[in-house]
């Protein structure tokens, strides 16, 4: 008797560690993967041009489209300078391809952002994620 009472209650801990192990999964938020990336000279002269290129991707979005935008040196506003077509994720990598003449003398900041949409006609697109900050120094 004793034998089946510890089997009991061995097995009893065993099936109620096992429905926390599945209420911890269940709880768990889902985190949506994905990648943006953006690529510019460090340096250029003035007059010359500047060839950017961006590409980035989302498993959590079923829309989205990638911009370019630029700062010219170390705060202000953000501009956006060009935007790429929009493309259905994740069947296709969102990208974005730019070229700018160096006009000025100066550090130009370049950052991409990718915004999704939901889907739903007339729906205002939400940042997605940003690229880190690339500069590119005008001499």
């Amino acid at each position: 008797m004793k034998n089946g009472l510890k089997r009991g209650v061995t097995r009893a801990a065993a099936v109620g560690a096992m429905g926390m192990a599945t209420v911890a999964v269940a709880v768990t938020p889902a985190v949506a993967k994905g990648s943006a990336e953006l690529s510019v000279p460090g340096k250029v002269s003035v007059g010359q041009v500047i060839h950017i290129k961006g590409r980035a991707d989302d498993d959590g979005a079923t829309d989205a489209r990638l911009c370019v935008q630029e700062r010219f040196g170390k705060s202000g506003a953000w501009r956006t300078v060009k935007c790429g077509r929009l493309t259905t994720l994740p069947l296709h990598d969102a990208t974005v391809d730019v070229k700018i003449r160096a006009a000025h003398r100066g550090t130009l900041q370049f950052r991409g952002v990718l915004y999704g949409y939901d889907g739903v006609p007339g729906d205002r697109p939400f940042t997605d994620r940003t690229t880190e900050v690339k500069l590119v120094h005008v001499r």
